[in-house]
């Protein structure tokens, strides 16, 4: 019987409220249960920590750690202790510990997703890509040039690489298949617990966000699109941890400002039924991003039937505009506005046409357990040509 492929992933914190990484790390990592390798997660996150539980990935938390650098001498000590255990390991994310300890520990056995933090949109804020670069330059390149590659979620995210703020001449790149495990769900069920905590919502068209509270989310622009349409009939939701941040303040003052508390409201984080929930009662998922290398919260949206507007700057727009799965527009107000009057008034039979596409969409695209996955296909051809050198 051949022994199974021992893969370590390392990530700074598998909280969900910290978005997309944490989920998708989850999701990939169930796919690859599947494909019969054996996973385990090395976190910096509080020994104790319960934000995912599974009987199949061992989760290993090794923090706290010092602020969001993520260093951890528990971390290290683990590392070096253990590292001849695994055959493989994946570094998830930039500018943290991790990489660094990957390039002094595990040689050339590793492999960095990036997960959108060499997004062109990071480029705008001149303090931070001035530390950044100088980052780069000191350390980070040397981490990704020793790793046997840096993954990437999509042809655009590769593409924007060609226009991001860091010399990337020399890295290794890959692009996996990206996306999420459709969940079995009871929908009724789901939808009376869903309703149960929003009554105001029942019977009543929404759209929703799901996602951080942060500039680069694009909040602003729906809100100023909202303003722009006369008579807009519908109600948005905006479920996101609050945190009370610079960006969350300013985008509830704009709400109070124009008078929109009734079409526009505000939640905490949504997760797991009541998450779910949310996307089957809404009419459509909202992201007006400046900069996505995927979008997790698309393709929860897309795998139960529900249509999507978003921006060019989500690097998988091509293929919902491929698969007639959404509307997309570019990051501003006015693009944005056209979108969402454009899909108000679509008739029964649009919609349902346009929820059909959906489906075809995330299963031709973001199924993990489809056999089209290549991630699982990608490491054990790695594991294959290491065997054999």
């Amino acid at each position: 019987m051949q022994r199974k492929i021992k893969i370590l992933r390392m990530i700074n914190t598998i909280d969900p409220k910290f978005g997309g990484p944490a989920h998708a790390i989850i999701f990939s990592s169930l796919a690859l249960l599947k494909q019969g390798f054996k996973i385990d997660i090395l976190t910096c996150d509080q020994e104790g920590s319960n934000f995912f539980k599974s009987k199949k990935i061992r989760m290993i938390n090794k923090g706290p750690s010092v602020g969001l650098f993520g260093f951890s001498l528990k971390f290290t000590f683990w590392l070096l202790k253990h590292r001849h255990e695994y055959d493989m390991f994946i570094v998830h994310g930039l500018w943290t510990y991790s990489s660094i300890i990957a390039r002094i520990l595990l040689k050339k056995k590793y492999f960095v997703f990036t997960h959108g933090q060499l997004d062109p949109y990071f480029k705008n804020n001149f303090l931070k890509r001035i530390k950044k670069q100088i980052y780069w330059f000191l350390i980070e390149k040397s981490n990704l040039l020793n790793a046997r590659s840096i993954l990437l979620t999509s042809q655009g995210e590769k593409n924007t690489l060609e226009k991001t703020f860091v010399n990337m001449q020399g890295i290794k790149k890959k692009i996996i298949k990206y996306g999420i495990i459709k969940p079995i769900l009871n929908k009724k069920i789901i939808l009376k617990k869903f309703y149960l905590k929003f009554p105001n919502l029942k019977n009543k068209d929404f759209y929703l966000f799901l996602g951080r509270f942060h500039e680069k989310k694009g909040c602003d622009i729906i809100i100023d699109s909202v303003k722009k349409i006369k008579n807009f009939k519908k109600i948005i939701l905006f479920a996101g941890p609050q945190s009370g941040n610079k960006y969350e303040r300013k985008i509830k003052s704009l709400v109070k400002e124009e008078n929109l508390e009734r079409k526009i409201l505000f939640s905490n984080a949504l997760f797991d039924e009541i998450k779910w929930g949310a996307i089957l009662a809404s009419k459509a998922m909202l992201l007006a991003s400046h900069g996505e290398n995927f979008g997790v919260s698309l393709a929860e949206s897309l795998c139960v039937g529900k249509p999507v507007l978003t921006t060019y700057k989500v690097n998988i727009y091509k293929e919902i505009l491929e698969s007639k799965a959404g509307f997309i527009a570019k990051n501003d107000a006015i693009s944005f506005a056209k979108i969402l009057k454009k899909f108000s008034r679509l008739n029964k039979n649009s919609l349902k046409k346009l929820s059909n596409n959906s489906l075809y969409c995330f299963k031709k695209n973001f199924d993990l357990l489809s056999k089209k996955n290549s991630l699982g296909n990608f490491l054990k051809n790695n594991f294959s040509k290491n065997a054999n050198t």
